[in-house]
Order: C-alpha cells, then structure tokens, then sequence
C-alpha cells in the first residue's frame, strides 16, 4: 500500500477508536440528569461503571488472542457496529437490568478494537515507525473524551439524555461501515515468522507479570476520573451541567496534550517506556494529597484530576501501546495488548463499583486516598522490572 492509502487508513481507524469513547463518555456525561430523573442512583452508576471495566478486561484478554489470528476489519467492525446498537437501546432507558446487560455488551464489543488497530499500524510500519504512529494513535483515547463530553453535553442540553446514547451508537455504526470499507485487505499479523507464543508462553515472562501491577492499578485512576468527574463537581461543588462540562473538558484536554508530548518523555528518559512510567505515577502520588485532603476550590480540584488523568494516560500509553509493539516478530502484538488491557480494567471494573459505595458511606476523599497508596505500589513493581533490565543488559555485556 502507498503512503497516500496508509494515510487514509489510519485517519479512518483513528476516528473510529475515537468514536467508542464518545459511546463510553456518555454515561458520565448523562449522569447528573440520569439521577436527577430517578433512571439511575450513585451506586447504579457505579454498577455500570464496574460492568463496563470488567467486562471490557476479560474481552480485551479473549479478543487480544482472537486479534493475532483475525484480520483486523473483522474485529474492528464487528464491535463498532455492536456498541453502536447497544448505545442505541440503551437511549430508550430500559429498567436498570436492562440497562445493565446492554452496557456489558457495549463493553465487550468495544474490547474488540484496540488490538485490531495496533495490528493495522503494525501491518503497515516498520517497527520504528510502527511505535511512533501507535504514540499517535493513542491520542484518539481523549481526543474521543473531549469530543465525547463536547457532544454529548450540546445533545443533553438541546435534546435530552436519551440522545446522548443513540447519536453516538449511530456514529459508530457508519464508522464500522468506513472501516469495512477500507481495511479488507490488511491481514492477520499472526506468527509471521513462525515464532508465535501462547498465552502460557506470555506468563512465563516475570517482566509481564509485574507489568500487570501498575498496568491494573492506573487504570483504576484513568477510568474512575473518567467515571466520576462530572458526578463529583455537581455534587461535591454544586455547579450545573453547563459549568461542570466545562470544567471536566479541562480533564481530558489536557491528557490530549500529555499524549501528543509523550515521544519527547520517552526520549527525555532514554527511551525507556518504565522510567516515563514511575514519572507518571509520582505525579499521581502528588496531587492525589491535595483533593484528598478537601477544603479546595473546583477549579483546584480540576487541575488535580487534570494531572492526575494526564499521568495515568502517559502510563496507559507506555503499557497498552509501546510495550506490546515489542512483540511484533513474534505475531503477539495483540494477545499482549489485550493482556495488559485485561489487567488495567479488571482494576477499574473491581474498582468502580467499591468507589460507588465507599462515596456514598464516606465521601469522595476515600477514593484519593487510595490513588496515592497504589501509585507508591506500582512504582515498587517498576522498579523491579528496571532493575531486571539492568540485571539482563549486564548479562549479556558479559557473555559477548
């Protein structure tokens, strides 16, 4: 394929990926209105939220193996045009098991895309150029955030709750249909070089078993920030829908710019994916301290949760996205992709649904307070998996 045609490509699978967030974004968005309705509760929300990540994690697990052996569009497709229809059902408010069920099959199906789409950059780029287009890529990630709550703040105000759902399940429906369009003749990356390993072969991996710990616990930042920004300012604060939108657009904004910066992180910390990692997470540690202790002002606060996604978000990328590119020759791109997206929303989903009742019992501060503790653990676990690397690049100085 010509540069021109991998061009297009990668613009359309960009905007796909984006669209899943706006159809995931949506039920944070609604929520202010879904309460004020009697449709859901804080500890329903938080249920959805739970069932969301935990579902999400054991697709990307089952769909990141599917992925190796898949032509990509398959998958892609499959799943964009899936949640579309479950974004689309669940517009017309079912009672609260519906409701349920409905944004568990929107998890899985969107646990169907992110392997697919590094198997696309990776069919198409060396490498090199494969882990520099994936930082790229990555961007889609709160660049569907911020249109998500840009959206579906302007569908909520002018139309109703109920829009926020089936616009967005509309949009990836013609997205699934752009994408079958286009991609059909990249295929499965699967053992090209016959070198393929198992998923047991993956576990054998000690590094990959430590990746999990911070690969679980920043995901339960990213997500529960994701999850409660706009429940936590109308009702911590008391600011309307119009005012907190604008406060929360703040949130992913800025995780928009910490992605677009990571390649000079990267390259800042010797291009080593780990050490922008502990960076993340001390930052994490920092302003956790702050919104925990209370007594600040919302746009504090904003800053807090700001930083805090950003950091999560550059981790996110070390992990999900420059990790798994390692395993190109082996053709275990996306098991290991799904791999480490399986720890990082099983940690939202167990997460979500203990928030949802620890904020009803004892407030907001309980959830930052642990941000800070498990960010200090996940550093511990990085620096083990630095001080093997050092253990093995000293290894191999010897035996040459």
């Amino acid at each position: 394929m010509n540069h021109k045609r991998n061009g297009i490509i990668f613009l359309i699978v960009y905007l796909a990926y984006t669209s899943i967030y706006v159809a995931r974004v949506n039920l944070s968005m609604a929520g202010p209105e879904l309460i004020a309705a009697n449709v859901l509760d804080t500890v329903q929300i938080g249920m959805l939220g739970s069932v969301f990540s935990t579902v999400f994690a054991i697709g990307r697990l089952l769909n990141g193996g599917l992925s190796d052996t898949r032509p990509p569009w398959t998958m892609i497709t499959i799943g964009l045009v899936i949640a579309g229809i479950s974004n689309i059902l669940v517009g017309f408010f079912p009672p609260f098991m519906g409701i349920f069920v409905l944004w568990a099959v929107n998890a899985y199906a969107q646990s169907m895309l992110w392997s697919s789409v590094l198997c696309v950059v990776s069919s198409m780029y060396d490498e090199q150029k494969a882990k520099k287009k994936t930082s790229l890529m990555v961007t889609s990630v709160a660049a569907g955030n911020i249109v998500g709550i840009l959206i579906n703040t302007w569908l909520i105000t002018n139309f109703g709750a109920e829009f926020a759902f089936v616009v967005p399940g509309a949009i990836t429906i013609l997205l699934g249909g752009a994408v079958a369009l286009t991609i059909r003749k990249i295929p499965a990356v699967s053992g090209k070089s016959g070198k393929h390993l198992s998923m047991a072969g993956l576990l054998k991996n000690k590094d990959m078993r430590l990746m999990s710990i911070p690969a679980l616990f920043h995901g339960v930042m990213k997500e529960n920030i994701s999850l409660w920004m706009t429940v936590y300012l109308v009702d911590k604060f008391a600011v309307d829908l119009t005012t907190s939108a604008g406060f929360v657009l703040f949130i992913p904004a800025l995780g928009f710019v910490g992605r677009c910066l990571y390649p000079v992180c990267f390259k800042l910390c010797g291009e080593r994916e780990n050490v922008v990692s502990v960076f993340g997470f001390i930052a994490c540690i920092l302003f956790s301290i702050p919104i925990a202790a209370g007594g600040i002002s919302p746009a504090v606060a904003v800053i807090c949760l700001s930083v805090i996604y950003t950091a999560a978000s550059i981790v996110n990328t070390s992990i999900l996205s420059i990790y798994p590119i390692r395993f190109t020759k082996t053709g275990n791109v996306a098991s290991v992709s799904g791999m480490m997206d399986f720890a990082t929303y099983l940690g939202a989903g167990i997460s979500s649904v203990i928030y949802g009742a620890a904020i009803k019992a004892f407030g907001y501060s309980s959830m930052f307070v642990s941000w800070a503790v498990i960010s200090v653990v996940s550093i511990a676990a990085l620096v083990g998996i630095l001080k093997n690397e050092k253990k093995t690049a000293v290894c191999a100085e010897e035996n040459e």
